[in-house]
């Protein structure tokens, strides 16, 4: 409890209308028949004052235990506060072809398709072995080795390249007060993004978890208003606990479909931050239909920019709730142990995650980006690239399509293997 309590006491250095990194936090408020949460949201300062990129996106955290809340808002805060600096004086400007240092071959990473590129005006360039990039220097934690990897596959945002390979994603950034769980939060992440990308994009009716009596009394406890429940095992072939879960419901603000998926030690604990995760789109939602009251979605996808377009697209366009026929409709066959706990220590789940990741030739490249500031509030922010796996992309038009696992996965596992064409042509639902 003293460790708990002193992070909490450190965090709060983080907080100052002044000089802070979050200039204030505010609890959000929680109508009668929302889902049982305490939730935080921030102010984040004004980052380009001190001449590094501006934060990107909106910090908030929510849980069922109030200094966990709190503490993850905090923790979320600095993911995304800490990879707006990079200095280019510490990074080498030269293609891949001309590097003098060990990087991976640009062909490893699963970046867009060859259709992608060939749309007219598309404003990314495709990563081969001349185009001249920044590149930064990680640790692959599979082989020990010092390798270079492009800044735009580090920092967020990133806008000093003149040809741009990548859009920045927040995929593998992940901040805590113990190093270790950092790292571990990181993998566990893109693990997340790259089987639920698999699924949404392959259109694969993953096996449908039973919800038995335990998840059923976990769920009932801490939603007051009546839902309906669909969860996925999306595990595949890395082998690590992953679920998929989709939730309809209805506020005061009408009709809404919620996702969320979580890659953890244990199916019990994915399915318990799956289900943490839909809660808090309830009261994001009426965030987000407030301030976009007056947007009406285009009936070309590519007018969808952000997370948050995709958000509440389900809801301004219920119609298109088609989609999720694929699993809904699926009849759940798939027994898990809602209470079973982990038996590994953070260590040795870290060592097992690479131990499968290096087995299939994946790289885990590992870039500690915690700033001083963020280190004497007692924090770590970590970025960890897999390149091999498939990232979640925001606007419709840099959806992550290129990488060989997308085509060639299913297949193996006895799933129909869709080509570019016939993807699921319907925007992902990610918050």
């Amino acid at each position: 409890m003293d460790a708990v309590n002193n992070s909490l006491i450190k965090g709060t250095m983080l907080i100052s209308n002044q000089f802070g990194i979050v200039n204030h936090v505010s609890k959000l408020p929680r109508l009668n028949y929302d889902p049982k949460l305490v939730s935080f949201g921030i102010w984040p300062s004004n980052t380009l004052a001190f001449g590094a990129e501006k934060y990107e996106g909106r910090s908030s955290g929510c849980n069922f235990d109030l200094q966990k809340s709190f503490m993850g808002t905090l923790g979320e805060t600095v993911e995304r506060y800490c990879p707006v600096f990079y200095n280019k004086e510490n990074m080498i400007l030269s293609s891949y072809k001309n590097l003098k240092v060990h990087a991976i071959p640009p062909s490893e990473y699963a970046l867009f398709h060859e259709k992608q590129y060939a749309q007219e005006n598309y404003p990314l360039h495709r990563f081969d072995e001349n185009i001249e990039l920044h590149w930064d220097k990680c640790m692959d934690i599979t082989n020990g080795k010092e390798t270079w990897v492009p800044g735009a596959c580090i920092y967020l945002p990133w806008s000093c390249e003149k040809q741009w390979i990548n859009v920045s994603t927040s995929t593998g950034l992940a901040a805590h007060t113990n190093w270790d769980k950092a790292l571990l939060v990181a993998l566990h992440e893109v693990i997340e993004r790259d089987s639920f990308s698999l699924t949404w994009w392959q259109k694969i009716s993953a096996p449908k978890i039973i919800i038995d009596e335990d998840i059923s009394h976990f769920i009932h406890e801490r939603f007051p208003a009546s839902y309906e429940w669909h969860f996925m095992d999306i595990t595949y072939d890395l082998g690590i606990p992953t679920v998929y879960g989709i939730c309809f419901g209805e506020a005061e603000y009408g009709k809404f479909v919620a996702v969320g998926t979580a890659t953890r030690d244990t199916y019990g604990e994915a399915l318990k931050k799956v289900i943490l995760e839909m809660g808090q789109s309830v009261s994001y939602f009426r965030y987000l239909l407030g301030e976009k009251k007056n947007w009406q979605p285009s009936e070309n996808f590519h007018t969808l920019l952000d997370f948050e377009d995709h958000s509440i697209l389900y809801i301004k366009k219920p119609e298109l709730c088609e989609v999720f026929k694929i699993w809904t409709e699926t009849k759940p066959t798939r027994k898990i142990d809602f209470l079973e706990e982990s038996v590994r220590s953070t260590k040795e789940n870290i060592r097992h995650i690479t131990s499968v990741l290096k087995s299939k030739g994946y790289n885990v490249l590992v870039k500690d980006i915690t700033t001083p500031d963020v280190n004497q509030a007692g924090f770590y922010c970590l970025r960890v690239i897999v390149p091999q796996l498939i990232q979640m992309g925001g606007a419709y038009s840099f959806y992550f399509l290129g990488g060989k696992r997308l085509y060639t996965i299913p297949q193996e596992l006895g799933y129909k293997c869709y080509p570019f064409e016939e993807l699921n042509v319907y925007p992902h639902p990610f918050p």
